[in-house]
């Protein structure tokens, strides 16, 4: 499911009231990792997909 950006903040700002200090610290952090590995894998998707173009047409020719 994915929420809107003001309905997730939103979300989050709620959450955090419920929260120790140290707890959203850690709540925090493992955002912070998720975002990071998301766009990890967005970059990694790309690299995949500019290689399947790249080979796309070696394989062709082969095949000729």
């Amino acid at each position: 499911m994915r929420l809107p950006t003001k309905q997730l903040v939103s979300k989050i700002e709620t959450l955090s009231k419920d929260l120790s200090h140290d707890q959203l610290s850690n709540f925090l952090d493992i955002i912070n990792a998720m975002t990071a590995l998301v766009e990890e894998a967005s970059e990694l998707g790309n690299l995949n997909s500019a290689v399947k173009v790249k080979e796309s047409p070696a394989i062709g020719s082969i095949m000729h």
